[in-house]
């Protein structure tokens, strides 16, 4: 929301398209409002069976915090919006996949460092790299702080506060001595939420950032 910058430039800046790492804060927050949420119900579900219900609980919050991303990151009217989030949408999903397959080689070690059996060895470099990605939020969030309040940077500064917490949280986690999170029962919801903060989200918002970037719409 790179429209409400500063005061003075408030209306000057409403054309303006976000900046990138805006853009990839706002995805990785706003999608984890909905994963996080999501990826806990699936409790309730037998364990790793992909059943519809259990599928949609840990992905459709990708294709919602896209959707909350593009509709609250300006002031155009509704129906820009509206129809920004309908295009970009899809290519942002596409290239999200894309940039997950791509960066492979990066990213699965991390995946793997992060598993329970891991943490004893790893820990500390694992925390390095949930803190490197997770890093654009505070200045995303400092922004809106300075920024005049409205609806949209209040909605925007509790999900950046939200996924901070995640993170700090999922941090503290791993580096207890008893090594909590390697000993919750479900290691599915270990496994999704600790690949959501450092592989899902940032592809996707890498992939949001460069297409809102563009300005295609």
């Amino acid at each position: 929301m790179s429209h409400d910058l500063t005061p003075a430039g408030a209306h000057a800046a409403l054309d303006d398209t976000p900046r990138m790492l805006d853009t990839y804060a706002l995805v990785y927050a706003l999608t984890l409002v909905f994963f996080m949420p999501g990826v806990m119900s699936i409790v309730n579900l037998p364990y790793r069976e992909y059943t519809f219900a259990y599928v949609s609980l840990v992905t459709a919050p990708f294709l919602l915090g896209l959707f909350a991303t593009l509709l609250t990151d300006s002031r155009d009217s509704l129906k820009t919006r509206a129809i920004r989030a309908a295009i970009l949408t899809p290519l942002i999903v596409l290239t999200g996949v894309t940039v997950l397959f791509t960066s492979a080689l990066i990213t699965v070690p991390i995946g793997r460092v992060l598993r329970p059996q891991h943490f004893d060895i790893e820990g500390p470099v694992a925390l390095a790299m949930l803190v490197l990605v997770a890093l654009p939020l505070a200045p995303a969030l400092f922004r809106r702080f300075r920024s005049p309040l409205g609806w949209r940077s209040v909605v925007q500064i509790l999900a950046l506060l939200f996924a901070l917490a995640i993170v700090i949280g999922v941090a503290v986690l791993t580096l207890r001595p008893d090594r909590l999170l390697g000993t919750i029962q479900r290691k599915d919801i270990v496994i999704y939420v600790v690949g959501a903060l450092t592989w899902y989200l940032p592809a996707f918002g890498i992939a949001a950032g460069a297409w809102r970037k563009v300005g295609l719409v």
